[in-house]
């Protein structure tokens, strides 16, 4: 039985709504702890008024914006086929496969070649280790997205 997605719209952290905070051992938590701001290394988002001293923070809007739900999103369908064979903070070959015919069937449904899937497992696993993490996942979901962004922008009329 697959595990519960930990994330899902209108979950976002630091806003009162989250489930999911990234903890998992292999990975860095997305969000401090009680704040809505992400942490990466060498990487600071703070808020415009964070850096003004004595400023009044602008108000928290009731709704995720576009992108929050956006970003639940991934988290929710990476969190629905992870862990179904053990590590829930990876994809598994098995569980990449059942991604990849599920959630991007017309690209499976159309691929002539059997073993292109487990190909771009190979490629996408950056440390060899027969795991997808959440990073590595991202990966193919921004190739994904870069492709179609490129494919569009080829196609749009010229003026």
């Amino acid at each position: 039985m697959p595990a519960e997605p930990r994330a899902g719209p209108g979950t976002f952290r630091g806003r009162g709504r989250s489930r999911w905070n990234g903890n998992c051992p292999t990975r860095p938590a997305l969000t401090q702890p009680g704040r809505g701001s992400p942490t990466f290394p060498g990487v600071s988002f703070s808020r415009s008024h964070e850096l003004r001293s004595g400023a009044e923070p602008p108000p928290v809007p009731a709704m995720p914006t576009e992108t929050e739900r956006c970003i639940e999103s991934l988290l929710a369908v990476f969190q629905r086929y992870a862990g179904r064979e053990g590590d829930a903070c990876t994809l598994s070959k098995r569980e990449f496969r059942a991604f990849m015919d599920t959630e991007l069937a017309a690209f499976t449904k159309n691929q002539k070649d059997p073993g292109v899937v487990d190909r771009m497992m190979k490629k996408l696993d950056m440390n060899s280790d027969g795991q997808l993490d959440f990073q590595e996942f991202l990966n193919l979901i921004g190739g994904i997205a870069v492709a179609c962004h490129d494919s569009l922008v080829l196609k749009a009329p010229k003026p």
